[in-house]
């Protein structure tokens, strides 16, 4: 039996030092390689939040460019449809004009125009001075005709120049003003 404790002690002085030579291996060469790893899958978590914001902004700014390219559209739609070109703006506005005047049985005498110098918002306005007789009848068939044209002209002041007694004929400036896209 002496000799089976004897054979005991020695297995389990092999093994303590086994152990005993594991703890400084694993301190020199595993103990790095997880902290590396652990650090390494935090950079990692990090490098994936970081590309998840930026792939969240970048959906944000997907959509403004989406709302920008709409936004251009409508606009463009509505400079197309309501406002005169800048390029031949005063004769399509001065045609329309000529053809409300008409409609509405007015004569139409010499018409003056004054360009703003400031731009706002990209946008010129052009007043015009139009001078008219006819009919109390007849100006409001020409305003009713003017607001209801498709192009975009405000009637800002209407001023009583004269009347002739008894006729019913009265002479009136008529201060209206449109705008036009500003030249690039």
């Amino acid at each position: 039996m002496n000799l089976n404790v004897r054979i005991q002690q020695i297995v389990y002085a092999v093994l303590v030092a086994a152990i005993l030579l594991n703890i400084p291996l694993y301190l020199i060469f595993i103990r790095p390689e997880v902290e590396a790893s652990s650090e390494g899958q935090a950079r990692i978590d990090s490098m994936r939040q970081q590309l998840m914001r930026r792939a969240r902004t970048l959906n944000a700014l997907k959509e403004i460019e989406v709302k920008l390219n709409h936004s251009k559209v409508k606009y463009d739609k509505f400079e197309r449809d309501f406002l005169f070109s800048y390029s031949q703006g005063t004769s399509e506005l001065l045609e329309e004009l000529d053809g409300v005047c008409s409609e509405a049985g007015l004569l139409r005498n010499r018409v003056t125009y004054h360009m703003d110098s400031e731009q706002s918002f990209g946008m010129q306005r052009l007043g015009i001075t139009l001078p008219i007789e006819g009919t109390y009848a007849n100006i409001r068939t020409f305003i009713n005709i003017l607001e209801n044209t498709s192009k975009f002209i405000i009637v800002d002041s209407m001023a009583l120049v004269s009347e002739r007694e008894g006729t019913g004929v009265l002479r009136l400036d008529v201060n209206l003003s449109t705008l036009f896209v500003a030249r690039p």
